[in-house]
């Protein structure tokens, strides 16, 4: 038999489609549980996907299917079917096998080519998505659930849609169940149900799937967190914001091509891709009369009504009762939340009395209402009926709890509800109790905590009762006042408690916190405007623990936007500071604009004598002049907030002040100065409890501290020890998860140390990292500078494969990056012009050196200029100027021994004494880097050890002179090309 020519994956692949999980090795197709195909069939599944959207002709597929054997076209027809039917396909034209007239076939569908044997992906935040909430699988909807289950992941969209109280999120929520398995990356559930203006739903997505992001605009920092994934979206009630949905999901599909999405709401979302499944309501008797309970209970909406009674009542149905329950279900048109609702009153008033009672407010609605639509009949009248069955009480409690957007608590209650409607029937405490066994008021139950909530389309329904008594106003006063003290009163416990203590208890409560600003700077008028800023400081915390600095910034801007004639001077002063914070982390403003905002703190914390103020003031300045190049500036602002923490006693603002002054003094050179500084903030923060005064300064010191130290260490030719510090002082950083921290660790410390040492494997993980981080949070300080790198990292892999329009690209991103001037482009500059080098633009690469030494002398950043200037002589010994090298050779070692930087001596002495080997000084060149070796602490495997090795070894008779004359790469030569 002939051997044929195909293509073989390897044991460890998976092809993953819709819901489908393919895995050759084992000849098993699966969507959670085998799928019966074998055989031919199987054979020809995988030659079709292996090769998605390529036409595949006859010939071609059954040489692979049937290799060395001539089978007729019959063969290849019944495969096929079989094929088809296996996935659910019926015809030519469906979403995974198309037939091309005259040509062959193409497998269709998306495919995900993944290895079997990696790690599974990292789990976010939200795969821990509660799929318990679905206690049971709903009654009646079994066959719903199992078409939605087939369906989604054929189709990309597929919306639940249906009138109000059908059941829609209770089925999506068992359809996600069922279908958790197909996603790897997880299902997340995001409500809109809260929503009042759409342009919030995109934030609103984006702090469900990532909390973090914080961008003015997050759908770019969603897409990117998105687009890797393989995961379900559930956009639960999307009827209050249905174009800002439907648009942020034709989005979120176009760019993400493993994400699903299975919307709910009570109109279809209206995309071309969208597939709508209607959801009925239950099944209803045609006749009620005559009936008995088995007959009864053959149809789904009695099923419904029949379970919900007997777990409020205790009883079964009977034959008695059986055409009552028909009626019931009929005049409520099968609809389940009606059914609910009416079964939680037969206790009380007995089936017949709660069909009576019903038929009478059913009756009234229609004829009253008759332009109404039909969903708002139906619905008004069981909420009717069920409001009419209600004590004045627990009416008056009900219409009050209407004002909470999403959870509230106990306390929230009864801070909204006062004792004077209880009228005498117990504690409003109690009444919640009582709408809870009712099903008007739902309870989550955590432990010893307990939250309650409305459904939506009580909460809207009650809430017209609300605004009709006059009550409106009064309750969303004592609402907003509610939320006021409490956090005023957990203040201080965001110094003393653990972060995510703080964030368990208190972080659900950001819905009712925008509606308590809201009403403070809206309807409460003037009174409300200085309460309102009040709880915008208050909240501050929360914000800032969580990233939302966006957030934070809006709401400040408001709140010193508001006329407030008698405006506390240091509320104001406290605001600013906030607002500046904001400006500062998010780098969303021109700097100029953050840089006057933070002058004008000071002088106003001068006139207050607010030394937290000032602090955070030169924090705030050190930050910008940092990552502009200006790092005296910075240097001077952190040497006089050191004095001033010394003599406070202010031991965190002192560990801030002193890694301020370590990270300045590394950059401009002084690296014994530096790693004193650096070692002392270390000190100072170690330790330390996991509070909100680890981020009181914007990040976490003591992490912040030892990333700087390992470049130090590094550069001090103590290089195991400087990685050491970078090891853990990575783990401490994902440990605490805190993405401002995450990326100046990552931007500042371990992408730098990676290329230097020639990891570039790391340097890759390190910096794909960051991009994620920074795209997600909308760090734009970050973004220009991650992007740079990889596009390096890129071109570095590619070897041969680099073009011309990748280096126009390196070019265009590299001048763009020189106007940010943040002290690391030097570390960029060099890998840049080595590109350009090793492509042929020797002259390119040698300007872009020299624009970076002239920036790096301007701006005194003296820890770069020695690297540069031996860059520089490489290039220049490139182009025949020799003596001009030595001479850079020289004078930049000279710098780097006044700096104690042995790390830069050694690459300059390999440079040197590759230049005294081409001129027979082979003896000055051995003692030269021989001198080097023995001042080392270690010798890890890093390139420029590597390098200096050859050169040893060619003085000794050990390599070959091509080796160590031009370096292993290429036309740029140098210890930093390997």
């Amino acid at each position: 038999m002939p051997e044929q020519a195909t293509t073989t994956p390897s044991a460890e692949t998976i092809y993953r489609f819709g819901p489908y999980s393919l895995y050759p090795a084992r000849r098993l197709l699966t969507a959670g549980q085998p799928i019966d195909l074998r055989g031919r069939a199987l054979d020809l599944l995988l030659a079709l996907v292996e090769r998605a959207g390529a036409v595949l002709g006859r010939a071609e597929l059954e040489s692979r299917v049937w290799p060395g054997l001539h089978v007729g076209e019959n063969n290849l027809r019944v495969q096929m079917a079989n094929l088809r039917r296996a996935l659910g396909q019926d015809g030519d034209d469906g979403p995974y096998v198309g037939t091309v007239p005259g040509q062959g076939y193409r497998f269709v569908a998306h495919v995900l080519k993944e290895g079997a044997g990696k790690a599974p992906p990292s789990s976010p935040a939200f795969a821990a998505f509660a799929l318990s909430r679905q206690l049971a699988r709903p009654l009646g909807r079994d066959d719903t659930i199992t078409t939605l289950a087939a369906r989604l992941g054929r189709q990309r969209l597929l919306t639940v849609a249906g009138a109000g109280g059908m059941g829609k999120t209770t089925v999506a929520l068992a359809v996600a169940a069922a279908v958790a398995g197909r996603y790897p990356d997880g299902v997340a559930l995001v409500d809109l149900s809260t929503m009042g203006e759409g342009d919030l739903v995109p934030a609103t997505v984006a702090a469900r799937l990532a909390p973090h992001i914080q961008a003015a605009n997050p759908v770019p920092a969603l897409l990117a967190f998105l687009k890797p994934r393989r995961m379900l979206l559930v956009l639960d009630s999307c009827e209050p914001v249905i174009a800002a949905a439907a648009a942020l999901a034709d989005t979120l599909l176009a760019g993400a091509p493993g994400l699903d999405i299975l919307a709910t709401s009570r109109e279809p979302l209206g995309l071309a891709r969208e597939q709508v499944h209607r959801l009925a309501p239950l099944a209803v008797p045609i006749r009620a009369e005559g009936l008995g309970a088995r007959q009864a209970l053959a149809h789904s909406a009695v099923q419904l009504f029949a379970a919900r009674m007997a777990a409020v009542s205790g009883g079964a149905l009977t034959d008695a009762e059986a055409p009552a329950a028909a009626e019931i279900c009929q005049r409520l048109d099968g609809i389940p939340l009606g059914l609910e609702l009416a079964a939680g009153q037969v206790a009380a008033y007995g089936i017949a009395g709660v069909a009576r009672r019903l038929d009478d407010r059913l009756g009234l609605l229609v004829r009253g209402r008759r332009t109404a639509p039909p969903r708002h009949q139906t619905l008004r009248a069981a909420f009717d009926w069920s409001y009419a069955l209600l004590s004045g009480a627990q009416r008056a409690a009900l219409n009050r709890l209407s004002v909470f957007v999403g959870g509230f608590d106990a306390a929230a209650a009864m801070a909204v509800v006062p004792p004077a409607d209880m009228g005498g029937e117990g504690t409003s405490g109690h009444v919640v109790d009582d709408l809870v066994a009712k099903s008007l008021v739902l309870a989550d139950r955590r432990g010893a905590e307990v939250r309650y909530r409305l459904l939506d389309t009580v909460r809207a329904y009650v809430r017209e009762w609300l605004e009709a008594s006059g009550l409106g106003a009064e309750t969303r006063a004592a609402h907003a006042a509610h939320y006021l003290r409490l956090f005023q009163a957990i203040l201080p416990a965001w110094a003393a408690r653990p972060a995510d203590e703080m964030l368990l208890r208190h972080g659900a409560d950001l819905d009712n916190i925008r509606e308590a600003l809201d009403w403070f700077f809206g309807e409460a008028g003037d009174g409300g405007i200085g309460k309102g800023r009040a709880l915008v400081l208050a909240v501050a915390p929360l914000w800032k623990c969580q990233s939302l600095w966006a957030e934070c910034q809006r709401w400040t801007a408001r709140a010193l936007a508001a006329p407030q004639p008698f405006a506390d001077d240091r509320q104001n002063l406290d605001l600013h500071v906030l607002q500046a914070t904001a400006m500062t982390v998010t780098g969303a403003e021109p700097s100029r604009q953050v840089i006057r905002m933070w002058v004008a703190v000071l002088a106003a914390a001068a006139a207050l004598g607010d030394q937290n103020a000032r602090q955070q003031a030169q924090v705030g300045l050190y930050s910008i002049h940092f990552d502009q190049g200006n790092v005296r500036q910075a240097l001077d602002l952190a040497a006089a907030m050191r004095i001033e923490a010394m003599n406070g006693g202010d031991r965190f603002a002192l560990a801030a002040a002193e890694r301020m002054v370590g990270a300045a003094f590394h950059v401009l050179g002084d690296q014994t100065a530096a790693r004193h500084h650096t070692e002392a903030a270390l000190g100072l923060a170690e330790g330390g409890p996991a509070t909100g005064q680890r981020i009181r300064f914007q990040l976490d010191q003591q992490i912040a501290a030892r990333g700087t130290l390992a470049g130090m260490l590094w550069l001090q030719g103590n290089v195991r020890q400087g990685m050491e510090q970078l090891r853990r002082c990575m783990e401490q950083a994902a440990a605490m998860d805190h993405a401002y921290t995450s990326c100046l660790v990552l931007g500042q410390s371990a992408c730098p140390l990676a290329m230097l040492t020639g990891d570039w494997e790391a340097a890759r993980r390190h910096n794909d990292q960051l991009l994620t981080l920074a795209d997600r949070h909308g760090l734009m300080i970050w973004q220009p500078w991650a992007r740079c790198l990889d596009l390096i990292l890129r071109l570095k892999f590619a070897g041969q494969g680099v073009t011309p329009p990748m280096l126009d690209d390196l070019r265009g991103r590299m001048a763009a990056l020189g106007d940010v001037s943040h002290p690391r482009y030097g570390v960029l500059v060099r890998e840049a012009a080595l590109a350009l080098a090793r492509a042929g633009d020797l002259t390119g690469g040698l300007a872009m050196v020299e624009a970076a030494l002239s920036r790096a002398q301007a701006n005194q950043e003296g820890w770069a200029q020695p690297e540069l200037m031996r860059l520089r002589g490489e290039m220049l010994v490139r182009l025949g100027e020799g003596e001009a090298a030595e001479a850079l050779y020289r004078q930049a070692l000279a710098m780097a021994d006044g700096q104690g930087t042995l790390s830069w001596q050694l690459r300059l002495g390999i440079s040197l004494a590759r230049r005294q080997i081409r001129q027979g000084r082979a003896t000055d060149a051995a003692d030269l880097l021989t001198g080097f070796f023995r001042r080392l602490d270690a010798r890890p495997p890093t390139a420029e050890l590597d390098i200096a090795d050859a050169v040893l070894g060619h003085l000794r008779g050990r390599a070959a002179p091509d080796a160590v004359l031009d370096g292993p790469a290429g036309p740029a030569g140098g210890a930093l090309a390997a």
